[in-house]
């Protein structure tokens, strides 16, 4: 497709995209107004009005009593405190900014594209413009718009790393991974694990210069984290980054939870077939999930968005599938690839039966861009057969 053409293409869906979420946003707006708070908004918006007020990350109780927050990491309520804290700007008003951040996301996966391949380019921007879940929470007072699009920059910076090989693009992915997990901790040990791909692919050209990468990436990456751990320590005596990790795998993870299993369609079962049959399961919750409109307490918008939801995920869900079977040596999809998996086999291990289509929004960068190579795959294998 031609370059003009593909632009034109582009700014079209935009214009589509924004006319249906700033029509979403105003009905909420004027009928459920509540529905942008959650209930995990009120501890961002407590600990970010803290911050703003007192410049200190805490928890005040009834009575006034000061306690040191460490199971929240203080990214989002930063973004609060700055926007509503200090700018005044009102929680509709935030509402809108992540809504244009779901925009500028597009673009982001678009410009990553564009560095691999053009003729996935279009697509994946069109796949984080139209998806619903990306769509419903960016109207909540919630933190996946914000890591949604802090794990997109680090997908671009990192490409551009894979295809420069400059240690600028190391320094530039390493911070916007590092205040991505300030964001959600979930991130925390992606560090360590881009760090060994990083060698996997600069092997060719000796052990050393691999690992100096990697080293560089990883102290840049944990060195910002660390001084939040430090400072658990200090305030809480908790060297962890965030409690919250601890409290999710000892409570409502995958792992050790053999020994908890009150699942009814598991029970009986041995350790290996229990624990593969649910993690198939979750993997399914994650990823089959269409994203319901529910939220909005409007049955015709809940029906319309099963209608169109569920066809939409079956779109992506196939390109997604086909492309990761078509990665072979590819560094940029499988660096991707690498990326996606990892998120979703920390999101099942951390939050089994609770996860969702909530947990997708933030891997969806890395997902548009391989369904987008999975459609473009099929298509030119369908131009193939019709030419033989």
């Amino acid at each position: 497709m031609p370059r003009d053409k593909r632009n034109r293409l582009f700014f079209s869906v935009v214009v589509i995209a924004v006319m249906i979420k700033l029509s979403l946003f105003a009905f909420t707006a004027t009928t459920i107004p509540q529905s942008k708070i959650q209930p995990d908004s009120d501890s961002y918006i407590k600990t970010a009005a803290m911050l703003a007020s007192k410049g200190i990350f805490a928890s005040q109780d009834g009575e006034g009593v000061l306690k040191y927050e460490s199971f929240r990491t203080p990214g989002y309520p930063v973004f609060l405190a700055t926007l509503n804290g200090i700018m005044k700007i009102p929680f509709n008003g935030i509402i809108l900014i992540q809504i244009a951040m779901t925009i500028l996301t597009a673009f982001i996966v678009y410009r990553t594209a564009l560095e691999i391949d053009h003729k996935i380019a279009l697509l994946s921007a069109v796949i984080i413009l139209l998806d619903p879940p990306i769509t419903i929470f960016s109207m909540m007072i919630l933190t996946e718009t914000l890591f949604l699009f802090l794990t997109a920059l680090f997908m671009l910076f990192f490409t551009l790393y894979l295809k420069r090989r400059r240690i600028v693009f190391i320094a530039l992915s390493a911070l916007t991974l590092a205040f991505a997990v300030y964001v959600r901790p979930i991130g925390y040990y992606l560090g360590f694990a881009i760090a060994l791909f990083m060698i996997y692919v600069n092997r060719k050209k000796g052990l050393r210069k691999a690992s100096y990468h990697a080293f560089i990436f990883v102290l840049i990456v944990y060195s910002l984290i660390g001084a939040w751990q430090v400072r658990n320590y200090i305030r809480c005596d908790n060297i962890a980054f965030s409690s919250l990790e601890r409290s999710n795998f000892a409570g409502i993870g995958l792992l050790k939870s053999y020994a908890r299993n009150n699942d009814p369609y598991t029970k009986g079962l041995n350790p290996p077939a229990y624990y593969a049959n649910v993690s198939f399961r979750c993997l399914m919750s994650l990823m089959t999930r269409p994203g319901n409109l529910k939220y909005f307490r409007s049955d015709l918008l809940t029906i319309v968005g099963k209608i169109l939801a569920y066809p939409w995920m079956v779109f992506w869900i196939t390109g997604f599938i086909w492309g990761a079977a078509k990665i072979r040596q590819n560094v940029y999809y499988q660096f991707i690839f690498f990326a996606a998996l990892y998120f979703i086999i920390i999101s099942i291990c951390g939050a089994m039966w609770t996860v969702g289509e909530r947990f997708r929004v933030p891997i969806m960068p890395f997902i548009a861009i391989i369904s987008a190579y999975g459609w473009s795959s099929l298509r030119a294998l369908k131009i193939i057969k019709k030419a033989g």
